[in-house]
């Protein structure tokens, strides 16, 4: 440091510094370097808890399945949301192609218990004042419930009500477990009794679309949500609750892919914008694809769900699905022996 003197020839003389002036420089350098490690470390913890949950940017509900029914097991995340596959044949719900190696075993490998993050639901208290309802946080619940690491089941079914839908319910009864059905709006018409036995029985009742056809129902947006409002209204009628909407929506043959896959995408925020969110699944029987005996139904479910602690199992109670009904007993069986919890989406979607 150079300091100018104050008298004497005009140039400037070399001063020592003062160890006192050293000291304070190196201590103000040493709360500077203190306070960039707190900040950096404070952001970094800030990443690492923003990494566990969902983003905020719901439209990227389009992944809200961790697959549809032919999507690979590789491609899945652990709390993360990548886009899911659907089959490449639109009429078929789930692979075509039943492994032709001899069947795994039906013993599915036991996960550790933890603690569930979402409450256990009281179907009784559903029924008298319990509706479904829609917000931002029970959206991302709805992604989240492939994600949880609890040992939990839910018994999903597609496509009826149908004349296998009352056996189903006999089954249900005895075991004393509930399940979620997806219904088709055309088939509630004709059977509302079901539909009606089914929601006072606790069971969770979702939309499937009224038809269920794909040219029809993936025409355009407005086309998707006109179906899932005509469904809704075939539902309230059958269960005679003018008020019933259950906010949840899953796509036929699934949330993306497929030559529809534009318009499934692009309904995403038209269906948002009405308080709809929608579901996958992440393992199936595959008792829609042509697993037509139990074994094979087993070695679906066990390959499907390999690594997976929540399940969510695609299922269909079509009229042509009597094998899924001669298959129920001994998949609750199985999953109640493991200690698994049965769960519905009521458990999800009442706050």
């Amino acid at each position: 440091m150079f300091k100018k003197p104050t008298s004497g020839p005009k140039y400037y003389e070399e001063v020592p510094v003062s160890n006192k002036n050293i000291i304070i420089f190196c201590v103000v350098i040493a709360f500077i370097t203190i306070g960039i490690i707190v900040f950096t470390g404070f952001l970094a913890y800030k990443m690492i808890q923003d990494s566990k949950v969902v983003p905020e940017d719901l439209s990227q509900y389009s992944t809200v399945g961790k697959k549809t029914e032919e999507e690979p097991k590789n491609n899945r995340t652990r709390r993360t949301v990548s886009p899911s596959k659907v089959p490449s044949e639109e009429p078929t719900e789930e692979p075509s192609e039943v492994p032709s190696e001899e069947p795994k075993s039906t013993q599915v490998q036991r996960v550790s218990k933890v603690t569930s993050n979402f409450p256990k639901h009281d179907h009784g208290a559903a029924i008298e004042s319990q509706l479904p309802t829609y917000s931002d946080e029970i959206a991302k619940k709805v992604v989240n419930v492939y994600y949880e690491e609890a040992k939990k089941v839910f018994l999903t079914f597609d496509d009826g009500p149908s004349q296998n839908t009352q056996a189903i319910l006999d089954i249900l009864d005895k075991y004393d477990v509930k399940a979620t059905f997806f219904v088709m709006g055309a088939n509630v018409d004709a059977k509302p009794n079901l539909v009606k036995e089914e929601y006072e029985k606790g069971h969770f009742i979702a939309n499937h679309s009224y038809t269920h056809q794909y040219s029809q129902l993936y025409a355009s947006e407005q086309s998707i949500l006109d179906e899932y409002n005509r469904c809704n209204t075939a539902i309230q009628n059958a269960i005679g609750v003018s008020t019933y909407n259950p906010h949840l929506f899953r796509y036929p043959g699934g949330a993306t892919g497929g030559p529809y896959n534009d318009v499934k995408q692009s309904a995403i925020s038209l269906l948002r914008d009405n308080q709809i969110t929608y579901t996958n699944w992440n393992c199936m029987t595959g008792d829609a694809a042509g697993s037509t005996t139990i074994e094979q139904m087993w070695a679906t479910l066990n390959e499907s769900s390999a690594g997976d602690d929540n399940l969510v199992i695609l299922m269909h109670d079509a009229g042509d699905k009597q094998m899924t009904v001669e298959f129920l007993p001994q998949l609750i069986e199985h999953y109640k022996d493991l200690g698994y919890e049965f769960c519905t989406y009521y458990d999800i979607m009442c706050e």
